[in-house]
């Protein structure tokens, strides 16, 4: 870890030494081929030009130690400090909402910028204490599996109420693809409109993983085996899937939608201003959209890219969810 590597100057001196030793007596560097000095350096031809202008000396750049009098963000201080005033301390969210204000600077100007005012974000409340792992992490093949569940989150409207709405949210167990949808509530007859249309996006798995929540499973019966609620087996049964159920009182098994809840909240809601339900879900589709579009370490692969690849075809015909539709058409109902 300690050791040190070659720089500019020693791999120039180098490359001279060996230059001279083909060339022989009488050798100049002020003559040598320049191409031939780019080859050995790995230099561009104008960077090699100036450090033989400057006797093949490597000087500091000429900017090095100087500071802007403006930074870029400095006609952009106001939308900034109002996201840091409603606790929205994402660079990443700050960068891209400045960018639609017609900012033309980099997230690191932004990044220097949120942490030199951190101190305009509320304090927050008094943490947690860590619970340790609460389940075992896997993974499952395409369209094999999606995690579902529901989550409250609390919006600033444009007239500065506030108003506490559920989230919807499902993830492809695979490839890390998913949708987020808001509604009024979490009643029983949102939840099968939420599958319907995450499944219309998203295609149909062989099962989707859930917790314990009573508008999928009323409760177990002598044996342990789930009894489940009367509308949501019909729905079962229509669409076509499986629901398996996660260890009672360990919500964190279904890890992947659980982030993504949280990932939303802090993401996506962060600093938005609360214009109706048809509005935020028009707006979390485009959200989702490019979350999925971005090349992801933990699954090394862009989430649409694999889903479309090799997720959808694995999962059920997507005609399956427009016989879906039709359970949620009243006042025909699917037996």
């Amino acid at each position: 870890m300690n050791e040190r590597r070659d720089d500019l100057q020693e791999i120039m001196d180098k490359a001279l030494e060996e230059m001279a030793a083909e060339a022989g007596e009488g050798f100049d560097p002020q003559a040598c081929n320049l191409a031939d000095l780019c080859r050995r350096t790995g230099l561009t031809r104008s960077r090699a030009r100036t450090i033989k202008g400057h006797g093949f000396r490597v000087l500091p750049h000429g900017n090095t130690g100087r500071k802007a009098g403006t930074t870029v963000p400095a006609g952009h201080t106001g939308p900034v400090d109002d996201l840091l005033g409603k606790g929205a301390a994402n660079s990443q969210v700050t960068c891209e909402r400045l960018v639609g204000q017609g900012y033309r600077g980099g997230l690191t100007s932004v990044k220097v910028y949120v942490a030199a005012h951190i101190d305009l974000v509320p304090a927050r409340r008094g943490a947690v204490a860590p619970q340790g792992s609460c389940g075992q992490r896997f993974v499952t093949g395409p369209g094999q599996a999606y995690q579902t569940g529901w989550g409250f989150v609390t919006v600033v409207g444009l007239d500065g109420a506030e108003h506490k709405i559920a989230c919807f949210a499902m993830v492809c167990h695979h490839c890390g693809s998913s949708y987020v949808e808001f509604f009024p509530n979490a009643r029983q007859e949102n939840l099968p409109m939420g599958m319907v249309h995450a499944f219309m996006a998203m295609g149909i798995p062989g099962e989707v993983l859930t917790d314990n929540m009573r508008s999928v499973v009323v409760r177990r019966d002598l044996d342990g085996r789930p009894v489940w609620q009367r509308d949501y087996a019909e729905f079962m049964g229509c669409v076509g899937f499986r629901t398996r159920l996660c260890k009672p009182r360990h919500p964190l098994t279904r890890g992947k939608v659980e982030r993504l809840i949280r990932f939303a909240r802090g993401n996506f809601l962060a600093g938005r201003d609360y214009a109706g339900i048809a509005r935020i879900n028009e707006e979390a589709l485009l959200w989702c959209a490019q979350q999925a579009g971005r090349y992801r370490r933990a699954g090394a692969c862009v989430p649409s890219e694999e889903h479309e690849a090799r997720c959808l075809p694995a999962a059920h015909d997507l005609a399956s969810a427009s016989r879906a539709e039709l359970y949620l058409c009243p006042p025909r109902r699917i037996s």
